[in-house]
């Protein structure tokens, strides 16, 4: 599979060329926005990697014209430490994850995966749900794409929950679930009310870096987060 990836750093262009070779992909590099939409109409790849913060075409825009464009290429944003806001951004724009600088190899990894996934499953997905109950155990597997249109669904999800702590909420999110600004807000408003009835969460099958975006916007203070485990 072709991918493609920008940057005006050249050490990191170098690093991907080094790490995605490796890992079996034909890799192609730009040095700036312009540069690398002109490359993704000619190759169009399967997966792109753009930095968010370019001089010019910065990620965010290279990201909205990508989208524009309707090649079905996957997109992952390269975002400063902690940069939250962007992160929050590109994830409106439907990006399929984001990666922090400096990039370690576990969220690269982790980021190809998710990126492979969605490029099997059917594109806009609706938010959907299947509930379980085992023991003191409210399983709810969660799928598609938590947006604000889920709010009347999501947010009557849990209503039958009564306060105590012999309940324990574990939700599950599937492969290819995704999320943007307005259903952070929407989880987050969840999982705090499940905690103000005194009900533990559990949060599962997470990927790398979904679970570090949750965690900046606060969730693990209300809820006990799992990563996914790797895959061979």
């Amino acid at each position: 599979m072709k991918i493609l990836v920008i940057d005006d750093e050249k050490p990191t262009l170098s690093m991907f060329r080094l790490f995605l070779t490796a890992y079996g992909y034909e890799v192609h590099t730009a040095e700036d926005g312009e540069k690398g939409l002109a490359l993704f109409h000619e190759i169009k790849p399967g997966i792109v990697f753009t930095d968010i913060k370019m001089p010019g075409l910065d990620g965010l825009e290279v990201l909205r014209r990508i989208r524009k464009s309707g090649i079905p290429s996957e997109v992952i944003v390269i975002t400063g430490h902690g940069d939250m806001e962007n992160a929050v951004e590109a994830l409106d724009l439907d990006a399929s994850d984001f990666i922090n600088k400096p990039v370690e190899r576990h969220a690269l990894s982790s980021a190809l995966a998710r990126a492979e996934k969605r490029r099997q499953m059917q594109k806009d997905l609706v938010f959907e749900f299947f509930e379980t109950e085992k023991e003191n155990h409210h399983i709810v597997s969660l799928q598609g794409k938590l947006s604000a249109s889920a709010r009347p669904l999501f947010s009557s999800l849990f209503k039958t929950l009564k306060s105590g702590n012999e309940k324990e909420v574990i939700l599950i999110f599937n492969d290819g679930f995704s999320i943007d600004k307005s259903g952070i807000s929407l989880l987050m408003e969840v999982i705090q009310k499940l905690k103000q009835k005194n009900i533990s969460i559990v949060m599962e099958n997470l990927s790398y870096n979904y679970l570090r975006i949750f965690q900046m916007a606060g969730m693990d203070k209300f809820a006990t987060m799992k990563e996914a485990l790797a895959e061979d």
